[in-house]
This record gives C-alpha cells, sequence and structure tokens, in this order.
C-alpha cells in the first residue's frame, strides 16, 4: 500500500458512498473531489462539510422507530467531570493490579503481557474471578482486590452533569423532537452512571425506566409498556393526547441508584454502596440472563427487529459480544433496519478492523452508515427539527 494511501483518513463510510482525506486532497470513494473555483477550506473542513451533507439528509429522514444504544464514549464528553476510559480505570487500580499480578504470576506469562500491555481490566478481572472459584488458597488473597478494584470502577462513574459544557441535555432535546404520538425514543445505555438521567431532569423529562411511579421506586419490566397521556385533551379530541419530552432508558449493565433487597427486589435509590451493576468480566455475559438484564437485552432485540427502524450507535468499544450479536442479527435479518456507527478513537480514521464485523471484505453492509466523530460533535451538527423541538409542551420537574 502506498504512503500516500496510509496517509488517508476515513471519515464516512457508507455503501457507495466513502469521504476520506488527506493533507492535500479530499476524495470520495477513492476519486479526488477537485475544489471547487475559490474554495480555500483545508481538506479536513471540506471532508467535514461532505459528513454534515449526510447528517443533513439522512437524520431528516422519517424513521417510525429510534433507538439510540450510548456506552463509555459518551461519558468521556462531560465537560470538566468526564467518565473515565479502560487505561484510566487501570491507572486508578494500578497498586491493586500489581498485587494481583504478584499473586497470580509469578513468572510473566504471554498472556499476563498482553493485559499489562493493552490495560486491559475486563481480562484482568475476568481471570480473578476464575481463580477465586478453583483455587481456594488465593481466593482468600484475590478477593479483596478484586473489590477494592470494583469500588475504584464505581467512584469512577459516579459522575455530575456538567450542564454547561455536556451535550447529553442537547441530544435528548434534539433525537426526542417528534411527534409525541409516534413510538417514544428508546435509549439503551451500558453505562452505570446517571448523567442521561440528570440530563433529562434538567430538561424537563419524563423517563420511563422500567420502575415503578411510587416509593419505592421497584422495577418490572411490565412498565416500560406504560405512557404518559393528558386525560383532558384525551377527552377533548377522542383520542390519545401523548404528553412530549418522554422516553424509555434501560440500563442494559445495571446502574449506580440500584439495589437488590433482602426480599430479592430491585430498586431505585438516591444512593448505595452496594449497586446493582455487571463489572466489566466475562461472567457479565451470564448476568446478562438474568433480571433485570434480561429484561433489558430482551427489549433490546425486539426493538432491532421492528420495521423501519434506526439504531445510533455512540461510544461503544464493540467488545461486549451479546449486545453486537443482536445488532449483527438486525443488520443482516431485518430488510428495513438502518445503523448509524458514530466511532471515534485515537487513530484520526474510522477503525475499520473494530467494525470488521459490518463489512463484506472491503463493502460496507448496505444498510450501515460508520462516520467518525465524537459524541458532542455529532450532537451539535445532528439537524433540529424545529416542527417539534419548539412549541411542544414539557414536563416540568
Amino acid at each position: 500500500m502506498s504512503d500516500e494511501v496510509n496517509k488517508k483518513k476515513e471519515i464516512l463510510i457508507r455503501r457507495g458512498d466513502t469521504i476520506s482525506y488527506d493533507s492535500e486532497k479530499l476524495y470520495r470513494n477513492n476519486i479526488e473531489i477537485p475544489k471547487i473555483d475559490g474554495e480555500e477550506e483545508c481538506t479536513l473542513d471540506r471532508a467535514k462539510a461532505k459528513k454534515q451533507v449526510f447528517y443533513d439528509t439522512f437524520f431528516r429522514q422519517s424513521f417510525k422507530h429510534i433507538v439510540i444504544l450510548a456506552a463509555a464514549g459518551t461519558s468521556l464528553d462531560n465537560g470538566s467531570n468526564k467518565g473515565k476510559t479502560r487505561d484510566g480505570l487501570w491507572e486508578d487500580g494500578v497498586a491493586s493490579i500489581n498485587k494481583v499480578h504478584n499473586i497470580l504470576w509469578e513468572n510473566e506469562t504471554e498472556k499476563s503481557q498482553r493485559i499489562t500491555t493493552e490495560k486491559d481490566i475486563e481480562s484482568l478481572l475476568s481471570h480473578v474471578l476464575l481463580m477465586e472459584k478453583v483455587d481456594e488458597a488465593k481466593a482468600s488473597q484475590l478477593k479483596p482486590l478484586r473489590e477494592q478494584l470494583e469500588k475504584n470502577i464505581r467512584e469512577a462513574c459516579r459522575l455530575t452533569l456538567d450542564v454547561n459544557n455536556a451535550p447529553h441535555k442537547n441530544f435528548l432535546d434534539k433525537i426526542t423532537a417528534r411527534k409525541a404520538s409516534e413510538p417514544r425514543v428508546q435509549l439503551f445505555t451500558t453505562n452505570y452512571d446517571t448523567l442521561f438521567e440528570q440530563a433529562a431532569q434538567e430538561g424537563g423529562y419524563a423517563v420511563i425506566d422500567g420502575f415503578s411511579f411510587t416509593s419505592p421506586r421497584i422495577f418490572s419490566g411490565r412498565y416500560f409498556d406504560y405512557d404518559i397521556v393528558q386525560r383532558e385533551r384525551t377527552r377533548l379530541k377522542d383520542e390519545e393526547s401523548f404528553v412530549s419530552k418522554v422516553f424509555h432508558l434501560y440500563k442494559m449493565h445495571g446502574s449506580l441508584t440500584w439495589e437488590r433487597t433482602e426480599q430479592g427486589r430491585v430498586q431505585q435509590v438516591d444512593s448505595t454502596e452496594s449497586p446493582l451493576i455487571v463489572y466489566p468480566a466475562s461472567d457479565k455475559y451470564e448476568s446478562s440472563y438474568e433480571q433485570p438484564y434480561f429484561e433489558m437485552m430482551s427489549r433490546f432485540q425486539q426493538a432491532l427487529r421492528r420495521e423501519n427502524t434506526l439504531l445510533i450507535v455512540l461510544g461503544f468499544g464493540f467488545r461486549d459480544k451479546h449486545i453486537q450479536n443482536v445488532i449483527l442479527e438486525a443488520v443482516n435479518q431485518n430488510p428495513s433496519f438502518q445503523l448509524v456507527i458514530v466511532n471515534y478513537n485515537g487513530n484520526e480514521t474510522i477503525n475499520r478492523e473494530e467494525l470488521k464485523e459490518y463489512f463484506d471484505g472491503s463493502e460496507i453492509k448496505r444498510n450501515v452508515s460508520i462516520v467518525f466523530d465524537t459524541f458532542k460533535n455529532f450532537t451539535e451538527n445532528f439537524p433540529e427539527n424545529k416542527t417539534y423541538s419548539s412549541n411542544e409542551e414539557s414536563i416540568q420537574s
């Protein structure tokens, strides 16, 4: 491959329409797009303009169902109080990790070197859990270290929304700007933090999250089937008058505000030292078949099987195979399904290797679009539907 091709950075990949650029030229499908007379923008700005055309045309289409999958990358865009990457979590727990390393591996192994080099805290915790089950002598040493690492993870996720810099509220405002009578936007997230809940409160939203509307708030999947209407208007119009500014929230790996009671019920609380969350380890796949996580996964699969559905994936690293398999099923089996992946990484170009399952060879699958963008920039550039974003009645918190 030539040096010229090596320099190319892909900013948009769609079937038959790949936009890339290097330091000198802009390309569509590897063919140079010549500058228009008088055009002085750099190639990056020209590439962003092409991406904006995609945003303005694609997202103004009518989709009956809109589904969001938001993962760790969305918490990184929280201004001064952002979440942490896998590397950041590793650095937080490095003292405990070194002790774990000494217990597990007296001498360096290929596995220990890979885990350390990649700062793969998920593989480390998975190995610790396995050793706790099979080696009773080491279990007593490993358990307190694992619990300390889990505590570090919890503390790293106790985030306060930076209302002046975080895009979460603006994102909710834009993505829910549609007729109230249309199906509610469904927001699925693997994050433990409460940034979207805080943004919803800031914006005066009603959130249908699977918990009862009485105190204490107890989880039951049936609450996802509820909606909110204005009874007076319903009587006048002889039809259901749905309240605006309502969306569904599904926390696929649990939340810092969930706990399990002694009676086995899942309830929502303001704060707890023992939150009901799935830690990053191999047993999270087993946990996904337990309640309430099974309810979330079941709803996610149902959502992607419906016709005329758009799924927008934000800040997701595609390491959770149980989630990726559901998305791939929709891509391959649902003819009216559309997938937009917002991919951001340190390489300044779309990561094809990370997303290889969404390609047939070098060709992207027909109903998949990939854009290189941060959550914040994506939100800022997402076209606003002013027909429904102003003059809509809201629920005040």
